[in-house]
């Protein structure tokens, strides 16, 4: 056992946790449609007249176009409401008659009216006549009147599809990802202490029940739509909590009867091409070493992938051949082979040999076993996969899996609206499975980046444009996404390296993630790049390139770069985690993480917007990650909390620490992490957790009764009537609650699943005790299921030999864990 461990701490208090009350006034639109109710009634209603007299006109017309059948009474229908009201994550419009079936931006709503639009009618009326039950109306600011092959498109097509929807001729067959909204919540709440808890629990599974049927029926009723058209389905249908998705080929004609008629779908893009990184032919040399096995309790790690070449010497024992599994179509091989050394052979030797081989002497145990699970064919590329099923068929078949690295990712910027159906349905795996999934953030390819610094775009500017945003899936909320980060300098006579060490690398596709989530959430060393000083700007990886294993030839060289081999570096932290918390929850190994990552350079003291959108929280240190010092210790806990409830953790922070005659620099780093359900129909963290969490500290200034009286509002039943205000001495945590508190602007913590924060104290300004709450948000699910979380605090004394490890372990009365 370490001598510095990790020691677990406990909760405090738990009770119910005191919101601060944030709703703004009433929008000054909705008050003007209040005062002039006969006016924005009757132009609502001139409409709603219009819509209808058009969509019945346009049924009549379906037959003689040969357009598949719809159901009269459901019509699409786009509107404007006072986005303020999104603010309620289980706003909805079934008063109305509508099923939501995207959240656009300002309020904006694509909709489908189930009854022919009488509900709203009849709302509308209320409305005028200044009635119970037209309330609502106000905030219903406009009824869009426009032509559905105008504005469907337009929000529903992915950018690229757009762009080509003009030439999209009706009789080619296209390949298409499609999105269908199913928003029927299930609005029962469960109180195990009522009295009418069975009563209540039977109505439930009858409405589960009379959900998974109107599922299946809406699965049946689109499936018909698209055979209309000769249509298929190429995957498996994907079931998330508020829609399906599937990726299906289809005539053009059908295609643009789907997206401009059809009334639940709320995104279609092209099928994008999925791929690895191909190396280079360079020299190559070879090396000795003893190889012992991984040990017999070790964690395997699943490489999705090309495939790998199982008998390579520095490979072969970490193999268990018998658990290998092809995904390829048509193709049962496991061996990697892809041209140039391989793919999945050289992302298997990064986790084995995180650091090459070359240094290495005499003997190496390896430090886990690899999985080969290929999905990648000869070229390299995904084929004829729809990657979200994909992924749900890998961990389903490999329940043993807990960990999988997935150095593939989409040749293209991830779309900024919704989640896609890939990231979402990682996420739901993480959560639902409890598996991790450790992801690449993309590669910007040497023919992009040659075009931006011959324009004049030079590095690291280009990396701030558009297109070199993460690569779909790196969005995913819950998997840890990772950057590239350079590991040299050069400068000769003829070449220059793009970006100096531990600088952002040039190819590395950088964050934020999608709703400003922070992404990467690390960074690894996965090779640089070098510019020629010729003047022709050839761009090349000869001398930048990290040491990896290869397939064919030689045991492994230096030809290649990129964030897959950066990824698998990641990867064999996060092992080395399992290997110590086998029965935790995979929230701590996501917490212990980036608990041990540091921003490189003044990064670390001075975090900015574009350090964090580069590195995320930095590079992760091994031993930080998972051992202490005795100038640092860690705790941390894990645990469930349902929402709107608080939990309070706290640490005693000894005496001679706080000397008020000493002047120590004292970092203090804490991250929580949790997984939630999600669903896709909506956008922001707050719509697409059932539940979210934050943390919060306690101020310098707080006693302990001021910050739980601040924090929670209630304790085993009882109110607490009091909310004490701060004292002040807010601790200035790099990055905040809110992009505006601070010191990184236009970033917040909590609107990532994974929150981490740091402060930099004089020793003589720790209070006695520090106090931090975990706070449970209520979200779109009214079953409150337990939400999973783990946090970590940290204290180290920077720049000063005197140990703290033990005294703070002492003061918290923590016994050291037992080694078995």
């Amino acid at each position: 056992m370490d001598k510095f461990p990790h020691l677990k701490f406990s909760e405090k208090l738990v009770g119910r946790a005191r919101f601060n009350s944030n709703r703004g006034g009433i929008h000054q639109t909705t008050e003007d449609n209040k005062r002039n109710r006969q006016g924005h009634s009757e132009d609502l209603l001139g409409i709603t007249t219009k819509l209808n007299t058009d969509w019945t006109s346009h049924i009549s017309e379906r037959d003689s176009l040969h357009l598949a059948p719809l159901n009269e009474e459901i019509k699409p229908i786009f509107l404007q409401i006072n986005p303020d009201l999104f603010a309620d994550v289980n706003f909805d419009l079934q008063s109305l008659g509508i099923e939501i079936i995207s959240e656009e931006e300002n309020g904006f709503i694509i909709g489908a009216s189930m009854d022919d639009l009488r509900s709203l009618t009849e709302k509308i009326s209320l409305f005028a006549e200044n009635k119970h039950g037209g309330g609502k109306i106000a905030d219903l600011w406009q009824i869009i009147d426009g032509n559905r092959e105008d504005w469907k498109p337009q929000h529903i097509l992915s950018p690229s599809l757009f762009r080509k929807w003009s030439i999209i001729d009706d009789s080619i067959v296209y390949e298409v990802e499609v999105s269908i909204a199913f928003d029927k919540p299930i609005k029962v709440t469960l109180n195990p202490e009522s009295s009418r808890y069975d009563s209540q629990v039977a109505k439930y599974e009858d409405l589960v029940k009379e959900r998974m049927n109107k599922m299946f029926e809406r699965q049946d009723d689109f499936e018909d739509f698209i055979k209309f058209y000769n249509g298929k389905l190429i995957s498996d249908i994907i079931e998330l909590e508020d829609s399906f998705g599937c990726q299906i080929s289809i005539t053009g004609k059908g295609l643009k009867d789907l997206v401009v008629n059809y009334p639940y779908v709320f995104e279609v893009s092209e099928v994008e091409q999925v791929s690895g990184i191909t190396g280079t032919d360079t020299g190559t040399f070879d090396f000795d070493l003893e190889v012992l096995p991984p040990a017999s309790d070790a964690p395997e790690v699943g490489i999705i992938d090309s495939g790998i070449m199982e008998g390579h010497k520095f490979l072969v024992s970490a193999i268990k051949k018998e658990k290998s599994r092809s995904y390829v179509n048509g193709d049962s091989s496991v061996d990697d082979k892809v041209e140039k050394g391989g793919h999945g052979t050289k992302v298997a030797g990064a986790v084995l040999y995180p650091n090459g081989i070359s240094h290495l002497a005499g003997t190496y145990q390896l430090p886990c076993f690899v999985r080969n699970l290929r999905v990648l064919n000869s070229e390299n590329e995904l084929e004829h996969q729809f990657p979200a099923e994909l992924m749900q068929k890998i961990v389903n078949e490999n329940l043993d899996c807990k960990i999988f690295n997935l150095s593939i990712c989409s040749k293209i910027p991830y779309r900024k609206k919704h989640m896609s159906l890939w990231a979402a349905m990682l996420d739901k795996l993480i959560h639902e499975k409890k598996v991790l999934f450790i992801a690449a953030s993309g590669n910007i390819t040497r023919k992009v980046i040659n075009h931006y610094i011959t324009n004049d775009v030079e590095y690291p500017h280009y990396l701030s444009l558009p297109y070199c945003r993460l690569a779909n899936p790196a969005q995913s909320s819950f998997s840890i996404v990772v950057g590239s980060i350079n590991h040299l300098s050069l400068d000769t006579e003829d070449w220059k390296s793009i970006g100096d060490e531990n600088e952002v690398a040039p190819y590395s596709r950088i964050g934020s993630g999608i709703w400003g989530h922070i992404k990467p959430d690390v960074v690894e060393y996965g090779g640089g790049m070098q510019i020629s000083k010729n003047g022709i700007n050839t761009i090349s990886n000869k001398d930048t390139s990290i040491e990896l294993l290869r397939s064919g030839g030689r045991a492994f060289n230096k030809e290649s770069v990129g964030t897959s081999f950066a990824t698998p570096k990641v990867t064999h932290i996060v092992a080395e985690l399992l290997k110590l918390y086998k029965d935790e929850d995979i929230n701590l190994i996501r917490a212990l993480l980036v608990q041990g990552a540091r921003l490189p350079n003044e990064f670390f003291y001075h975090p900015t917007k574009l350090s964090i959108q580069h590195f995320g929280y930095g590079v992760p240190s091994l031993r930080r990650v998972t051992e202490n010092t005795e100038h640092r210790i860690t705790f941390y806990n894990t645990n469930f909390i349902k929402a709107e409830e608080g939990l309070i953790y706290s640490l005693k922070i000894p005496q001679e620490l706080r000397e008020q005659g000493d002047e120590y620099k004292i970092l203090i780093e804490v991250t929580l992490a949790y997984t939630a359900k999600n669903r896709r129909t909506r956008q922001k963290t707050k719509s697409y957790f059932s539940t979210w969490l934050e943390w919060k500290s306690s101020n310098l200034f707080d006693t302990y009764e001021e910050f739980k009286d601040r924090t929670l509002s209630e304790l085993e039943g009882e109110k607490i009537e009091t909310y004490e205000r701060s004292n002040g001495g807010a601790i200035q945590w790099k990055i905040r609650e809110r992009s505006s508190w601070g010191e990184v602007e236009e970033i917040s913590r909590n609107k990532s699943s994974l929150q981490k924060d740091w402060v930099i104290l004089n020793s003589y300004d720790l209070p006695e005790e520090l106090h931090f709450a975990i706070v449970a948000h209520k979200g779109w699910d009214l079953y409150k299921e337990p939400t999973p979380y783990a946090i970590t605090v940290s204290i180290e004394i920077l720049g000063a030999d005197i140990p703290i490890y033990e005294s703070i372990r002492i003061e918290n009365e923590v016994e050291l864990p037992i080694e078995t």
